[in-house]
């Protein structure tokens, strides 16, 4: 009986050492990288930002090993449906980190084999607000790539993902009336 306790004890020991050390580990590239519910990981800082489009890259560069077609020809990163700053953010990180990772990155639209869509939804449960991230790679006709991750948000940071808070644009400028000149017409009856 003492033997399981010790034993039962040790693991224990065990696997708290290598949550910290994961969490240590975390610390030490620059966020606080915490997990929560469900495995869920928290956003607090741009370098978390960096640390997630880091892995979306690594995930793209495993599958371009995988699939000729992701590997071969030119990805563009689509411009963000909601441009809230998260959004803009991520982006340029996935741009950097793409090419960092050796896939080829179109510059426009135009020309481009794949388009590589991320959408950001936010979501707010009772307890917070969590951004739901997803990252796809489409050739017109099919998905090559396609991942889904919730992130926590802290409620002082929500209006860094939130879309419902952005500003709207300011409606456009009337066009001005085109100046015209009456003349008047004499000599007829």
């Amino acid at each position: 009986m003492l033997r399981r306790i010790a034993l039962l004890t040790s693991l224990l020991l065990l696997a708290s050492c290598a949550r910290l050390q994961d969490l240590g580990a975390a610390i030490r590239r620059g966020g606080v990288a915490n997990q929560t519910y469900a495995g869920t990981m928290d956003l607090r800082a741009p370098s978390d930002w960096g640390e997630l489009a880091r892995d979306a890259a690594h995930r793209v560069s495993q599958r371009a090993s995988q699939v000729s077609e992701l590997a071969s020809k030119s990805i563009y990163v689509t411009e963000a449906k909601a441009p809230t700053p998260f959004a803009l953010a991520l982006r340029q990180f996935l741009v950097s980190d793409l090419t960092r990772m050796g896939l080829t990155v179109a510059q426009r639209r135009e020309g481009a084999g794949l388009m590589f869509d991320f959408e950001v939804q936010s979501v707010r449960p009772a307890s917070g607000m969590q951004v739901v991230v997803t990252t796809s790679i489409g050739n017109g006709s099919r998905y090559l790539y396609r991942n889904t991750d919730a992130y926590w948000v802290t409620q002082s940071d929500t209006a860094l993902y939130d879309e419902a808070l952005l500003v709207p644009p300011p409606p456009p400028k009337p066009v001005p009336p085109t100046p015209t000149k009456a003349m008047g017409v004499t000599g007829r009856p």
